[in-house]
């Protein structure tokens, strides 16, 4: 039986998170729901990550996270759709003017 052999591009593409060889943590998220996941993450370990390519710190996740909790099930819907056309960037910029 032949086993295929895996590239270390197809293995990064494969697992959502990994860590890189300096320590920082790299998350490839696809959606909103999966952005705020990793922000969950992120307040929990106390610690800074890569999400989809952009630098989130603490107090950045802890307001992404603060925001979703505080919205209603319907308007979380729509604050992860601002994850889903933007990324990580858009979701800060609307939870830090949503959060004054």
């Amino acid at each position: 039986m032949v086993e295929k052999m895996t590239t270390a591009t197809e293995k990064r593409i494969a697992e959502p998170t990994r860590t890189r060889k300096g320590g920082t943590k790299v998350t490839s998220a696809k959606s909103g729901q999966e952005i705020v996941k990793a922000c969950r993450k992120i307040v929990a370990a106390c610690q800074y990550a890569k999400i989809s390519g952009v630098m989130m710190d603490l107090f950045t996740a802890s307001t992404i996270t603060s925001v979703y909790d505080a919205l209603k099930p319907e308007n979380q819907v729509k604050f992860c759709a601002f994850g889903d056309k933007g990324g990580p960037g858009l979701m800060a910029d609307v939870a830090f003017r949503v959060s004054k």
